[in-house]
């Protein structure tokens, strides 16, 4: 009996595991609605080049590839890489976007 609630709770642990296992990717936040305070979370990224980032964003426009953010003083490829370890270009939702034109044309 002993070693059947042991098997089970082992077999338990392990399946939770790997049901979690690579889920961390989709904690990754969208670079393009990120915010300074949650750039300054990224080692290396202080106000001033979080603020940069921010602002090339905006200024430009959606980023389809992490690898514009290169075009920003300061930013290069050492930091580009810890940037992406927490955030990505996520794909835009069309649908959102589709819905909130058809609510904007009444």
């Amino acid at each position: 009996m002993k070693r059947g609630v042991i098997l089970f709770v082992t077999f338990l642990l392990v399946s939770v595991f790997i049901a979690g296992y690579g889920k961390t990717e989709n904690l990754k936040r969208d670079i393009n609605t990120a915010t300074v305070e949650e750039l300054v979370q990224v080692k290396g990224i202080g106000q001033k080049k979080a603020g940069l980032i921010v602002g090339y964003i905006r200024n430009r426009g959606r980023i389809e590839d992490m690898n514009e953010l290169l075009e920003v003083k300061g930013i290069g490829q050492s930091t580009l890489e810890k940037i992406k370890e927490l955030f990505e270009v996520k794909p835009l939702d069309k649908e959102a976007f589709q819905n909130s034109d058809a609510d904007s044309s009444h």
